[in-house]
């Protein structure tokens, strides 16, 4: 019996690889196999067995082992028996190239591919209307180029080789976001600039691009008293691996800017070690407030038990840190600190631009501890009259990282405010590419 079954499944693996097989794929010289023309914008018509009826201007979006999925021009997606079909026809005589790299893209569903396709077309959209806004043009150009626009990536290259230092390392910036190198002369020129957000995007993208070269550049902007040039120079080193910094940065932890305290948590956990944790360890003892909650924060990062319990105690013991360390904890499935959010999400609040992105940021802390009711408060939030609290439940998709997120950001893609919609339509992408999720993350870092 055992041996029966396991022939009927390799006699089942057979016939419907045979289905995908026996569909000819024709419009070309070179051959071309069905699965080939999946994720490309190459026009295509089936032709049905027996009937010979032809459906004219589909795209093939998805092929399973007994059934096509193809794409209409209004959008509709449209499935047909592989048995069915006799061929398939290229229109055009060549296949397009595909719009993501294939190893690059999520698996998506055919209606969520719908909304990133929109999202990419919305972007240049955007793109065409943002003549009079430089920056909105540039976003909407990285989203372009990601899309394998050759126009889009040729207007931000033309960008970084302006005779303006400050747009060339923008451009480049956008640039990195597309995985496209930085010029290493570029970032050494800008490190030496008399112009400090020149310095400070030059500082940002050395360590992104792990230019080490230009360590001893980022030491003078590390020590340097101004936010604006010390914390992207502590990030860049930490990046680099630049252990030197160490005592400094334990010293940044006592800032009162914040900016820079943060700044101190990024490069102390991305250095890590047991000297480090070791050192919080001692000075955890020497700390009160926001300190202590920066070498707490530093310990759990770095994942030492010892900052989780601490953590417990800080959530306990300071009620104006509570709401703060709620929202980590809970990530952990520590239970009061859920708790605390769910009975935070059912009070009734002003609709104030604080309190909904505490809102957002409580719904994405209990989703990502398993509650998919707090779902809801998202589309809650998208429908308010808060720009910042929806530009932060734009972001807090990206950290949240689940593709089940991109149906809700349909209707934001199609805001009439540009720079809103194009903030929904980069969630989109991110959700969608893997390596430019990571690169934005890297990049949300340091603004």
């Amino acid at each position: 019996m055992k041996k029966l079954c396991v022939l009927a499944a390799v006699m089942v693996f057979f016939a419907l690889t045979s289905a995908v097989a026996d569909v000819k794929v024709t419009g070309t010289s070179a051959p071309v196999a069905l699965k080939d023309l999946v994720g490309t914008d190459t026009m295509v018509t089936l032709v049905l067995k027996e009937s010979g009826a032809k459906i004219s201007n589909v795209k093939v979006m998805e092929v399973l082992p007994n059934t096509i999925n193809v794409q209409t021009q209004k959008g509709d997606i449209d499935p047909y028996l592989l048995e069915n079909v006799d061929e398939v026809q290229i229109q055009g005589g060549k296949v397009e190239e595909k719009r993501f790299k294939a190893e690059n893209l999520q698996m998506l569903r055919p209606e969520q591919q719908r909304v990133v396709e929109r999202a990419m077309a919305r972007a240049a959209e955007i793109f065409s209307a943002a003549n009079d806004d430089q920056e909105l043009k540039m976003n909407a150009a990285v989203l372009m180029a990601l899309n394998k626009n050759r126009d889009a990536t040729k207007y931000l290259k033309q960008l970084a080789e302006t005779n303006d230092l400050t747009l060339q390392l923008t451009a480049s910036k956008a640039l990195y976001l597309i995985g496209e190198p930085v010029s290493e002369s570029l970032l050494k020129q800008g490190l030496e600039s008399g112009n400090r957000k020149a310095r400070a995007l030059a500082a940002t993208l050395s360590g992104l691009s792990k230019y080490t070269a230009g360590i001893p550049l980022l030491k003078p902007l590390f020590a340097d008293r101004a936010v604006e040039l010390s914390a992207p120079a502590a990030r860049a080193l930490a990046r680099l691996d630049d252990r030197e910094i160490i005592p400094r940065l334990i010293a940044m932890l006592d800032e009162s800017n914040e900016k820079k305290g943060q700044a101190a948590v990024f490069s102390l956990v991305r250095l890590g070690g047991s000297d480090i944790i070791e050192k919080m360890k001692v000075k955890l003892g020497e700390t009160e407030g926001m300190v202590k909650f920066r070498v707490v924060s530093v310990l759990f990062q770095m994942n030492d038990p010892s900052g989780v319990e601490e953590l417990h105690k800080i959530f306990k013991s300071y009620p104006t840190l509570a709401p703060e360390a709620a929202l980590v904890l809970t990530k952990k499935g520590d239970w009061d600190a859920t708790q605390f959010l769910r009975t935070r999400l059912t009070r009734r609040e002003d609709p104030t631009d604080a309190n909904l992105i505490y809102r957002a940021q409580t719904a994405a802390a209990l989703l990502m501890a398993g509650d998919t009711a707090a779902q809801a408060v998202f589309q809650e939030i998208l429908r308010s009259n808060s720009v910042k609290a929806k530009q932060k439940v734009f972001e807090l998709f990206t950290d949240i990282g689940n593709v089940g997120m991109i149906s809700i950001l349909q209707s934001s893609i199609e805001n009439e405010d540009k720079r809103m919609s194009l903030d929904a339509c980069e969630a989109v992408a991110t959700l969608a590419l893997q390596s430019f999720h990571s690169r934005i993350l890297e990049m949300r870092v340091e603004e």
